[in-house]
């Protein structure tokens, strides 16, 4: 009887562990595996460097985004203004982002020429505090979600893969 049920759970385990079919890919996805292996490079550094990639349809797409992205902003200074500590953080990690080229500024928020013949889409971010967190407090939270004018957002406009 003990060697039955013995039989019966190493065939459970092969069963388990057996090696499944690999399921082509979509067309979109060897568009992005393409895109990857022909942008994909390194600067002097050793940081990989990769160009977002677009669908073909990318600048159609993408539509205004920057007031959405002020007002959205507004509301996270109006809340870092109650919390000076958040502040603190939130400014940190920004300037973070800055030092390691992850983001720069783009100069006056109402100057007409930073988007000047460039499809451009801003993203709006927040905070988030979490104070039980026993090594990074605050991680700010980039939304690529958000529609733009056209009700597209960057990740739609993006390939997957």
């Amino acid at each position: 009887m003990k060697v039955e049920s013995l039989d019966k759970a190493i065939e459970k385990f092969w069963a388990v562990e057996e090696f499944t079919e690999i399921l082509p890919r979509s067309q979109e996805e060897e568009d992005c595996e393409t895109h990857f292996m022909n942008t994909v490079k390194r600067d002097n550094t050793g940081r990989y460097i990769v160009r977002y990639p677009k669908r073909m349809n990318f600048n159609n797409m993408i539509g205004e985004s920057k007031q959405t992205t002020i007002r959205r902003f507004q509301q996270t200074e109006r809340r870092l203004e109650r919390d000076s500590n958040l502040r603190s953080q939130y400014s940190a990690f920004m300037k973070e982002y800055i030092e390691l080229v992850h983001m720069k500024c783009v100069g006056e928020a109402n100057d007409p020429r930073l988007d000047e013949g460039k499809t451009v889409c801003y993203l709006p971010h927040h905070p988030v505090f979490k104070e039980s967190s026993s090594t990074t407090k605050i991680r700010v939270v980039f939304d690529g979600s958000a529609k733009t004018s056209t009700n597209y957002s960057l990740n739609q406009a993006l390939l997957t893969g």
